[in-house]
């Protein structure tokens, strides 16, 4: 049976279920990016700045900058993405890193270029939550093929690759700060509208990511040891081999069980799908995890 004949054509799981062409499934998660990235830069251009109103993150530092000098927030926005794709470049996969420069270009060039003006209402809060909606919208497809447009997405992975530690704690630290920054500068209304568009953010970028902190894959494959090393050699994660066997067939099958963050679950199913399209993979959300919880190199 067809994987792709049991999605809705509306899901973004549809058009990057394995079809045996690699290079379409690429392009279709460039082209996922780069939506994202358009949705992303109207949601910061045509709702958020005009009502004073930070985005989390990177952005929100560049759009406090901005607001003081001017500069272009895309090409500054960018700017502060250097050395952070730097840092991915070592730590991080090389497909993920990949498609995050994608995304970091993209999300810079659409949000010097792309200024749709609305007739916003005139209650903040409205134009807070619907800034936030698309924001999540923008953050969420991005993610959901694999990739990011950089910013605290970058530096959150890289630290917890090396030291294991909450991939949220390095965002939300910096949203504080943020949040701070808007109530000094705006007022503390506006700080608390910034909160309203974060929450609304986060709220939406869950529901497509049906995101949790940690996931665990299992992955049922006559290539288990293949998918084993290529998870090891691009993601810096291991495996537990467990044994099994077809249950009508009864012709051995190798079961992988691995522990990983919600962010490298699109790069995990892209893996198995290069190894072995025939692979069946079960991704289960994960309250808590114990013990060493690190990528392979540190």
């Amino acid at each position: 049976m067809d994987t792709r004949s049991a999605r809705s054509k509306l899901s973004v799981d549809y058009w990057m279920a394995p079809t045996g062409h690699p290079l379409w499934t690429f392009f279709v998660r460039i082209a996922i990016i780069l939506i994202g990235c358009f949705v992303g830069a109207v949601s910061v251009n045509s709702f958020l700045v005009p009502a004073h109103i930070l985005a989390g993150g990177i952005t929100g530092f560049a759009q406090m900058i901005t607001h003081f000098t001017h500069w272009p927030l895309g090409t500054l926005y960018f700017a502060f993405n250097i050395p952070l794709f730097i840092l991915g470049w070592r730590d991080l996969g090389k497909r993920f890193i990949l498609l995050t420069g994608i995304g970091i270009l993209g999300f810079s060039l659409f949000t010097d270029v792309v200024h749709i003006h609305f007739n916003l209402p005139s209650d903040p809060l409205l134009v807070a939550l619907y800034g936030g909606v698309l924001g999540g919208v923008s953050s969420g497809l991005i993610l959901r093929v694999g990739g990011s447009a950089g910013g605290t997405d970058i530096l959150s992975l890289a630290l917890n690759r090396r030291t294991g530690k909450s991939v949220g704690s390095v965002s939300f630290a910096i949203n504080v700060v943020i949040v701070l920054l808007s109530m000094t500068v705006f007022g503390v209304a506006a700080g608390l509208y910034t909160l309203v568009s974060m929450y609304a953010t986060s709220r939406v970028m869950n529901a497509l990511m049906h995101y949790q902190n940690r996931k665990t894959a299992m992955i049922v494959s006559t290539k288990a040891d293949a998918i084993a090393e290529a998870i090891g050699r691009h993601l810096n994660r291991g495996c537990t081999f467990i044994e099994g066997s077809g249950g009508y067939t009864r012709s051995p099958l190798g079961v992988l069980m691995c522990a990983l963050t919600s962010i490298e679950v699109g790069e995990l199913k892209a893996l198995c799908s290069a190894v072995d399209p025939k692979a069946f993979v079960i991704i289960l959300d994960t309250t808590e995890v114990y013990g060493h919880f690190r990528n392979l190199t540190s």
